[in-house]
């Protein structure tokens, strides 16, 4: 795996060539409120297909339901992990269903997560079962939660490249969006309840930020696949370097005057900077250090 040298405080970007097949599985992941929307924007308008089952984020609702279940995390094999990988694979690379995959997507509908118009998702899974079937050599996906499975995605795909989307861990420690910590902190050894106060709540979010930052740095260095860590204050701060950056990752060909629109996507969020109205003496020295370490301002 070739390594992308730099200053340490740069976005990390390992890649290795995949000249002898043009298949590219490409996954986007983060913590929930980083940013990712624009990335998916980005690729979207790129041309590439993320799937026909997002919601308003443009999350991969597949991958939701096959994945954010944190009980199935517990307890899966990595026989059933790879079970549902291969129906998300079935669905989104053929746009086609066995009756076997449809009743495994069936069945997380009863997972407890709150998916809505359940008789509409059952009318999907039919119309894929009788539908035509295709093939797509190269797709894509964007929820956040990949990260959390990162290792068995590369394995079990070949060509992956995977790009990890990182905010200002300060603005995220403060973010209204603590799914990720409340479903997989326990997975890093962050306990919680849900009647803690605020402050503390914003500690171990920010720790969390730092432990899944980690997690996927350490994994980054033995990944079959390419991996592409993206700083989100840089895409915004410079746009058409970063997106240029990311279609050069992904080895997509654009078009001049496209090229110049997916330049526009990105924008600083009203919620840049958020961290400066709080009181930053709740966090250790160490957590502020990694902050400054990932590249980011204080």
């Amino acid at each position: 795996m070739k390594v992308n040298s730099g200053q340490a405080t740069n976005p990390l970007h390992f890649q290795e060539s995949n000249q002898n097949s043009m298949k590219k599985i490409i996954a986007i992941g983060a913590l929930g409120g980083s940013g990712t929307r624009a990335i998916a924007r980005i690729l979207m308008d790129a041309g590439l297909y993320l799937g026909d089952h997002l919601n308003a984020p443009l999350d991969n609702l597949i991958f939701t339901r096959l994945f954010r279940n944190k009980a199935f995390r517990a307890a899966a094999t990595p026989e059933a992990i790879e079970q549902r990988l291969g129906v998300f694979q079935e669905y989104m690379e053929s746009n086609h269903l066995s009756h076997a995959s449809a009743k495994v997507l069936l069945k997380t509908s009863a997972d407890g997560l709150g998916f809505m118009e359940p008789v509409r998702f059952h009318a999907r899974l039919l119309g894929k079962i009788l539908g035509p079937k295709r093939h797509r050599e190269t797709w894509g996906w964007k929820e956040p939660n990949t990260h959390i499975y990162l290792g068995e995605i590369d394995a079990c795909f070949d060509n992956l490249k995977y790009i990890h989307v990182i905010r200002h861990g300060l603005d995220m420690a403060f973010s209204d969006n603590k799914m990720q910590l409340f479903n997989w902190g326990p997975r890093y050894g962050i306990e919680l309840a849900a009647d803690m106060p605020e402050d503390e709540k914003s500690y171990k979010q920010l720790e969390y930020w730092i432990r899944t930052t980690r997690d996927v740095m350490e994994k980054a260095q033995t990944l079959r696949g390419d991996f592409l860590m993206l700083n989100h204050s840089r895409l915004c701060a410079a746009p058409a370097v970063e997106v240029d950056r990311i279609l050069e990752f992904l080895e997509l060909e654009v078009p001049d005057a496209r090229r110049a629109a997916l330049h526009r996507i990105p924008r600083t969020p009203d919620s840049s900077g958020r961290y400066r109205m709080y009181d930053l003496g709740i966090f250790d020295q160490r957590q502020i250090d990694f902050v400054r370490d990932m590249g980011f301002d204080l």
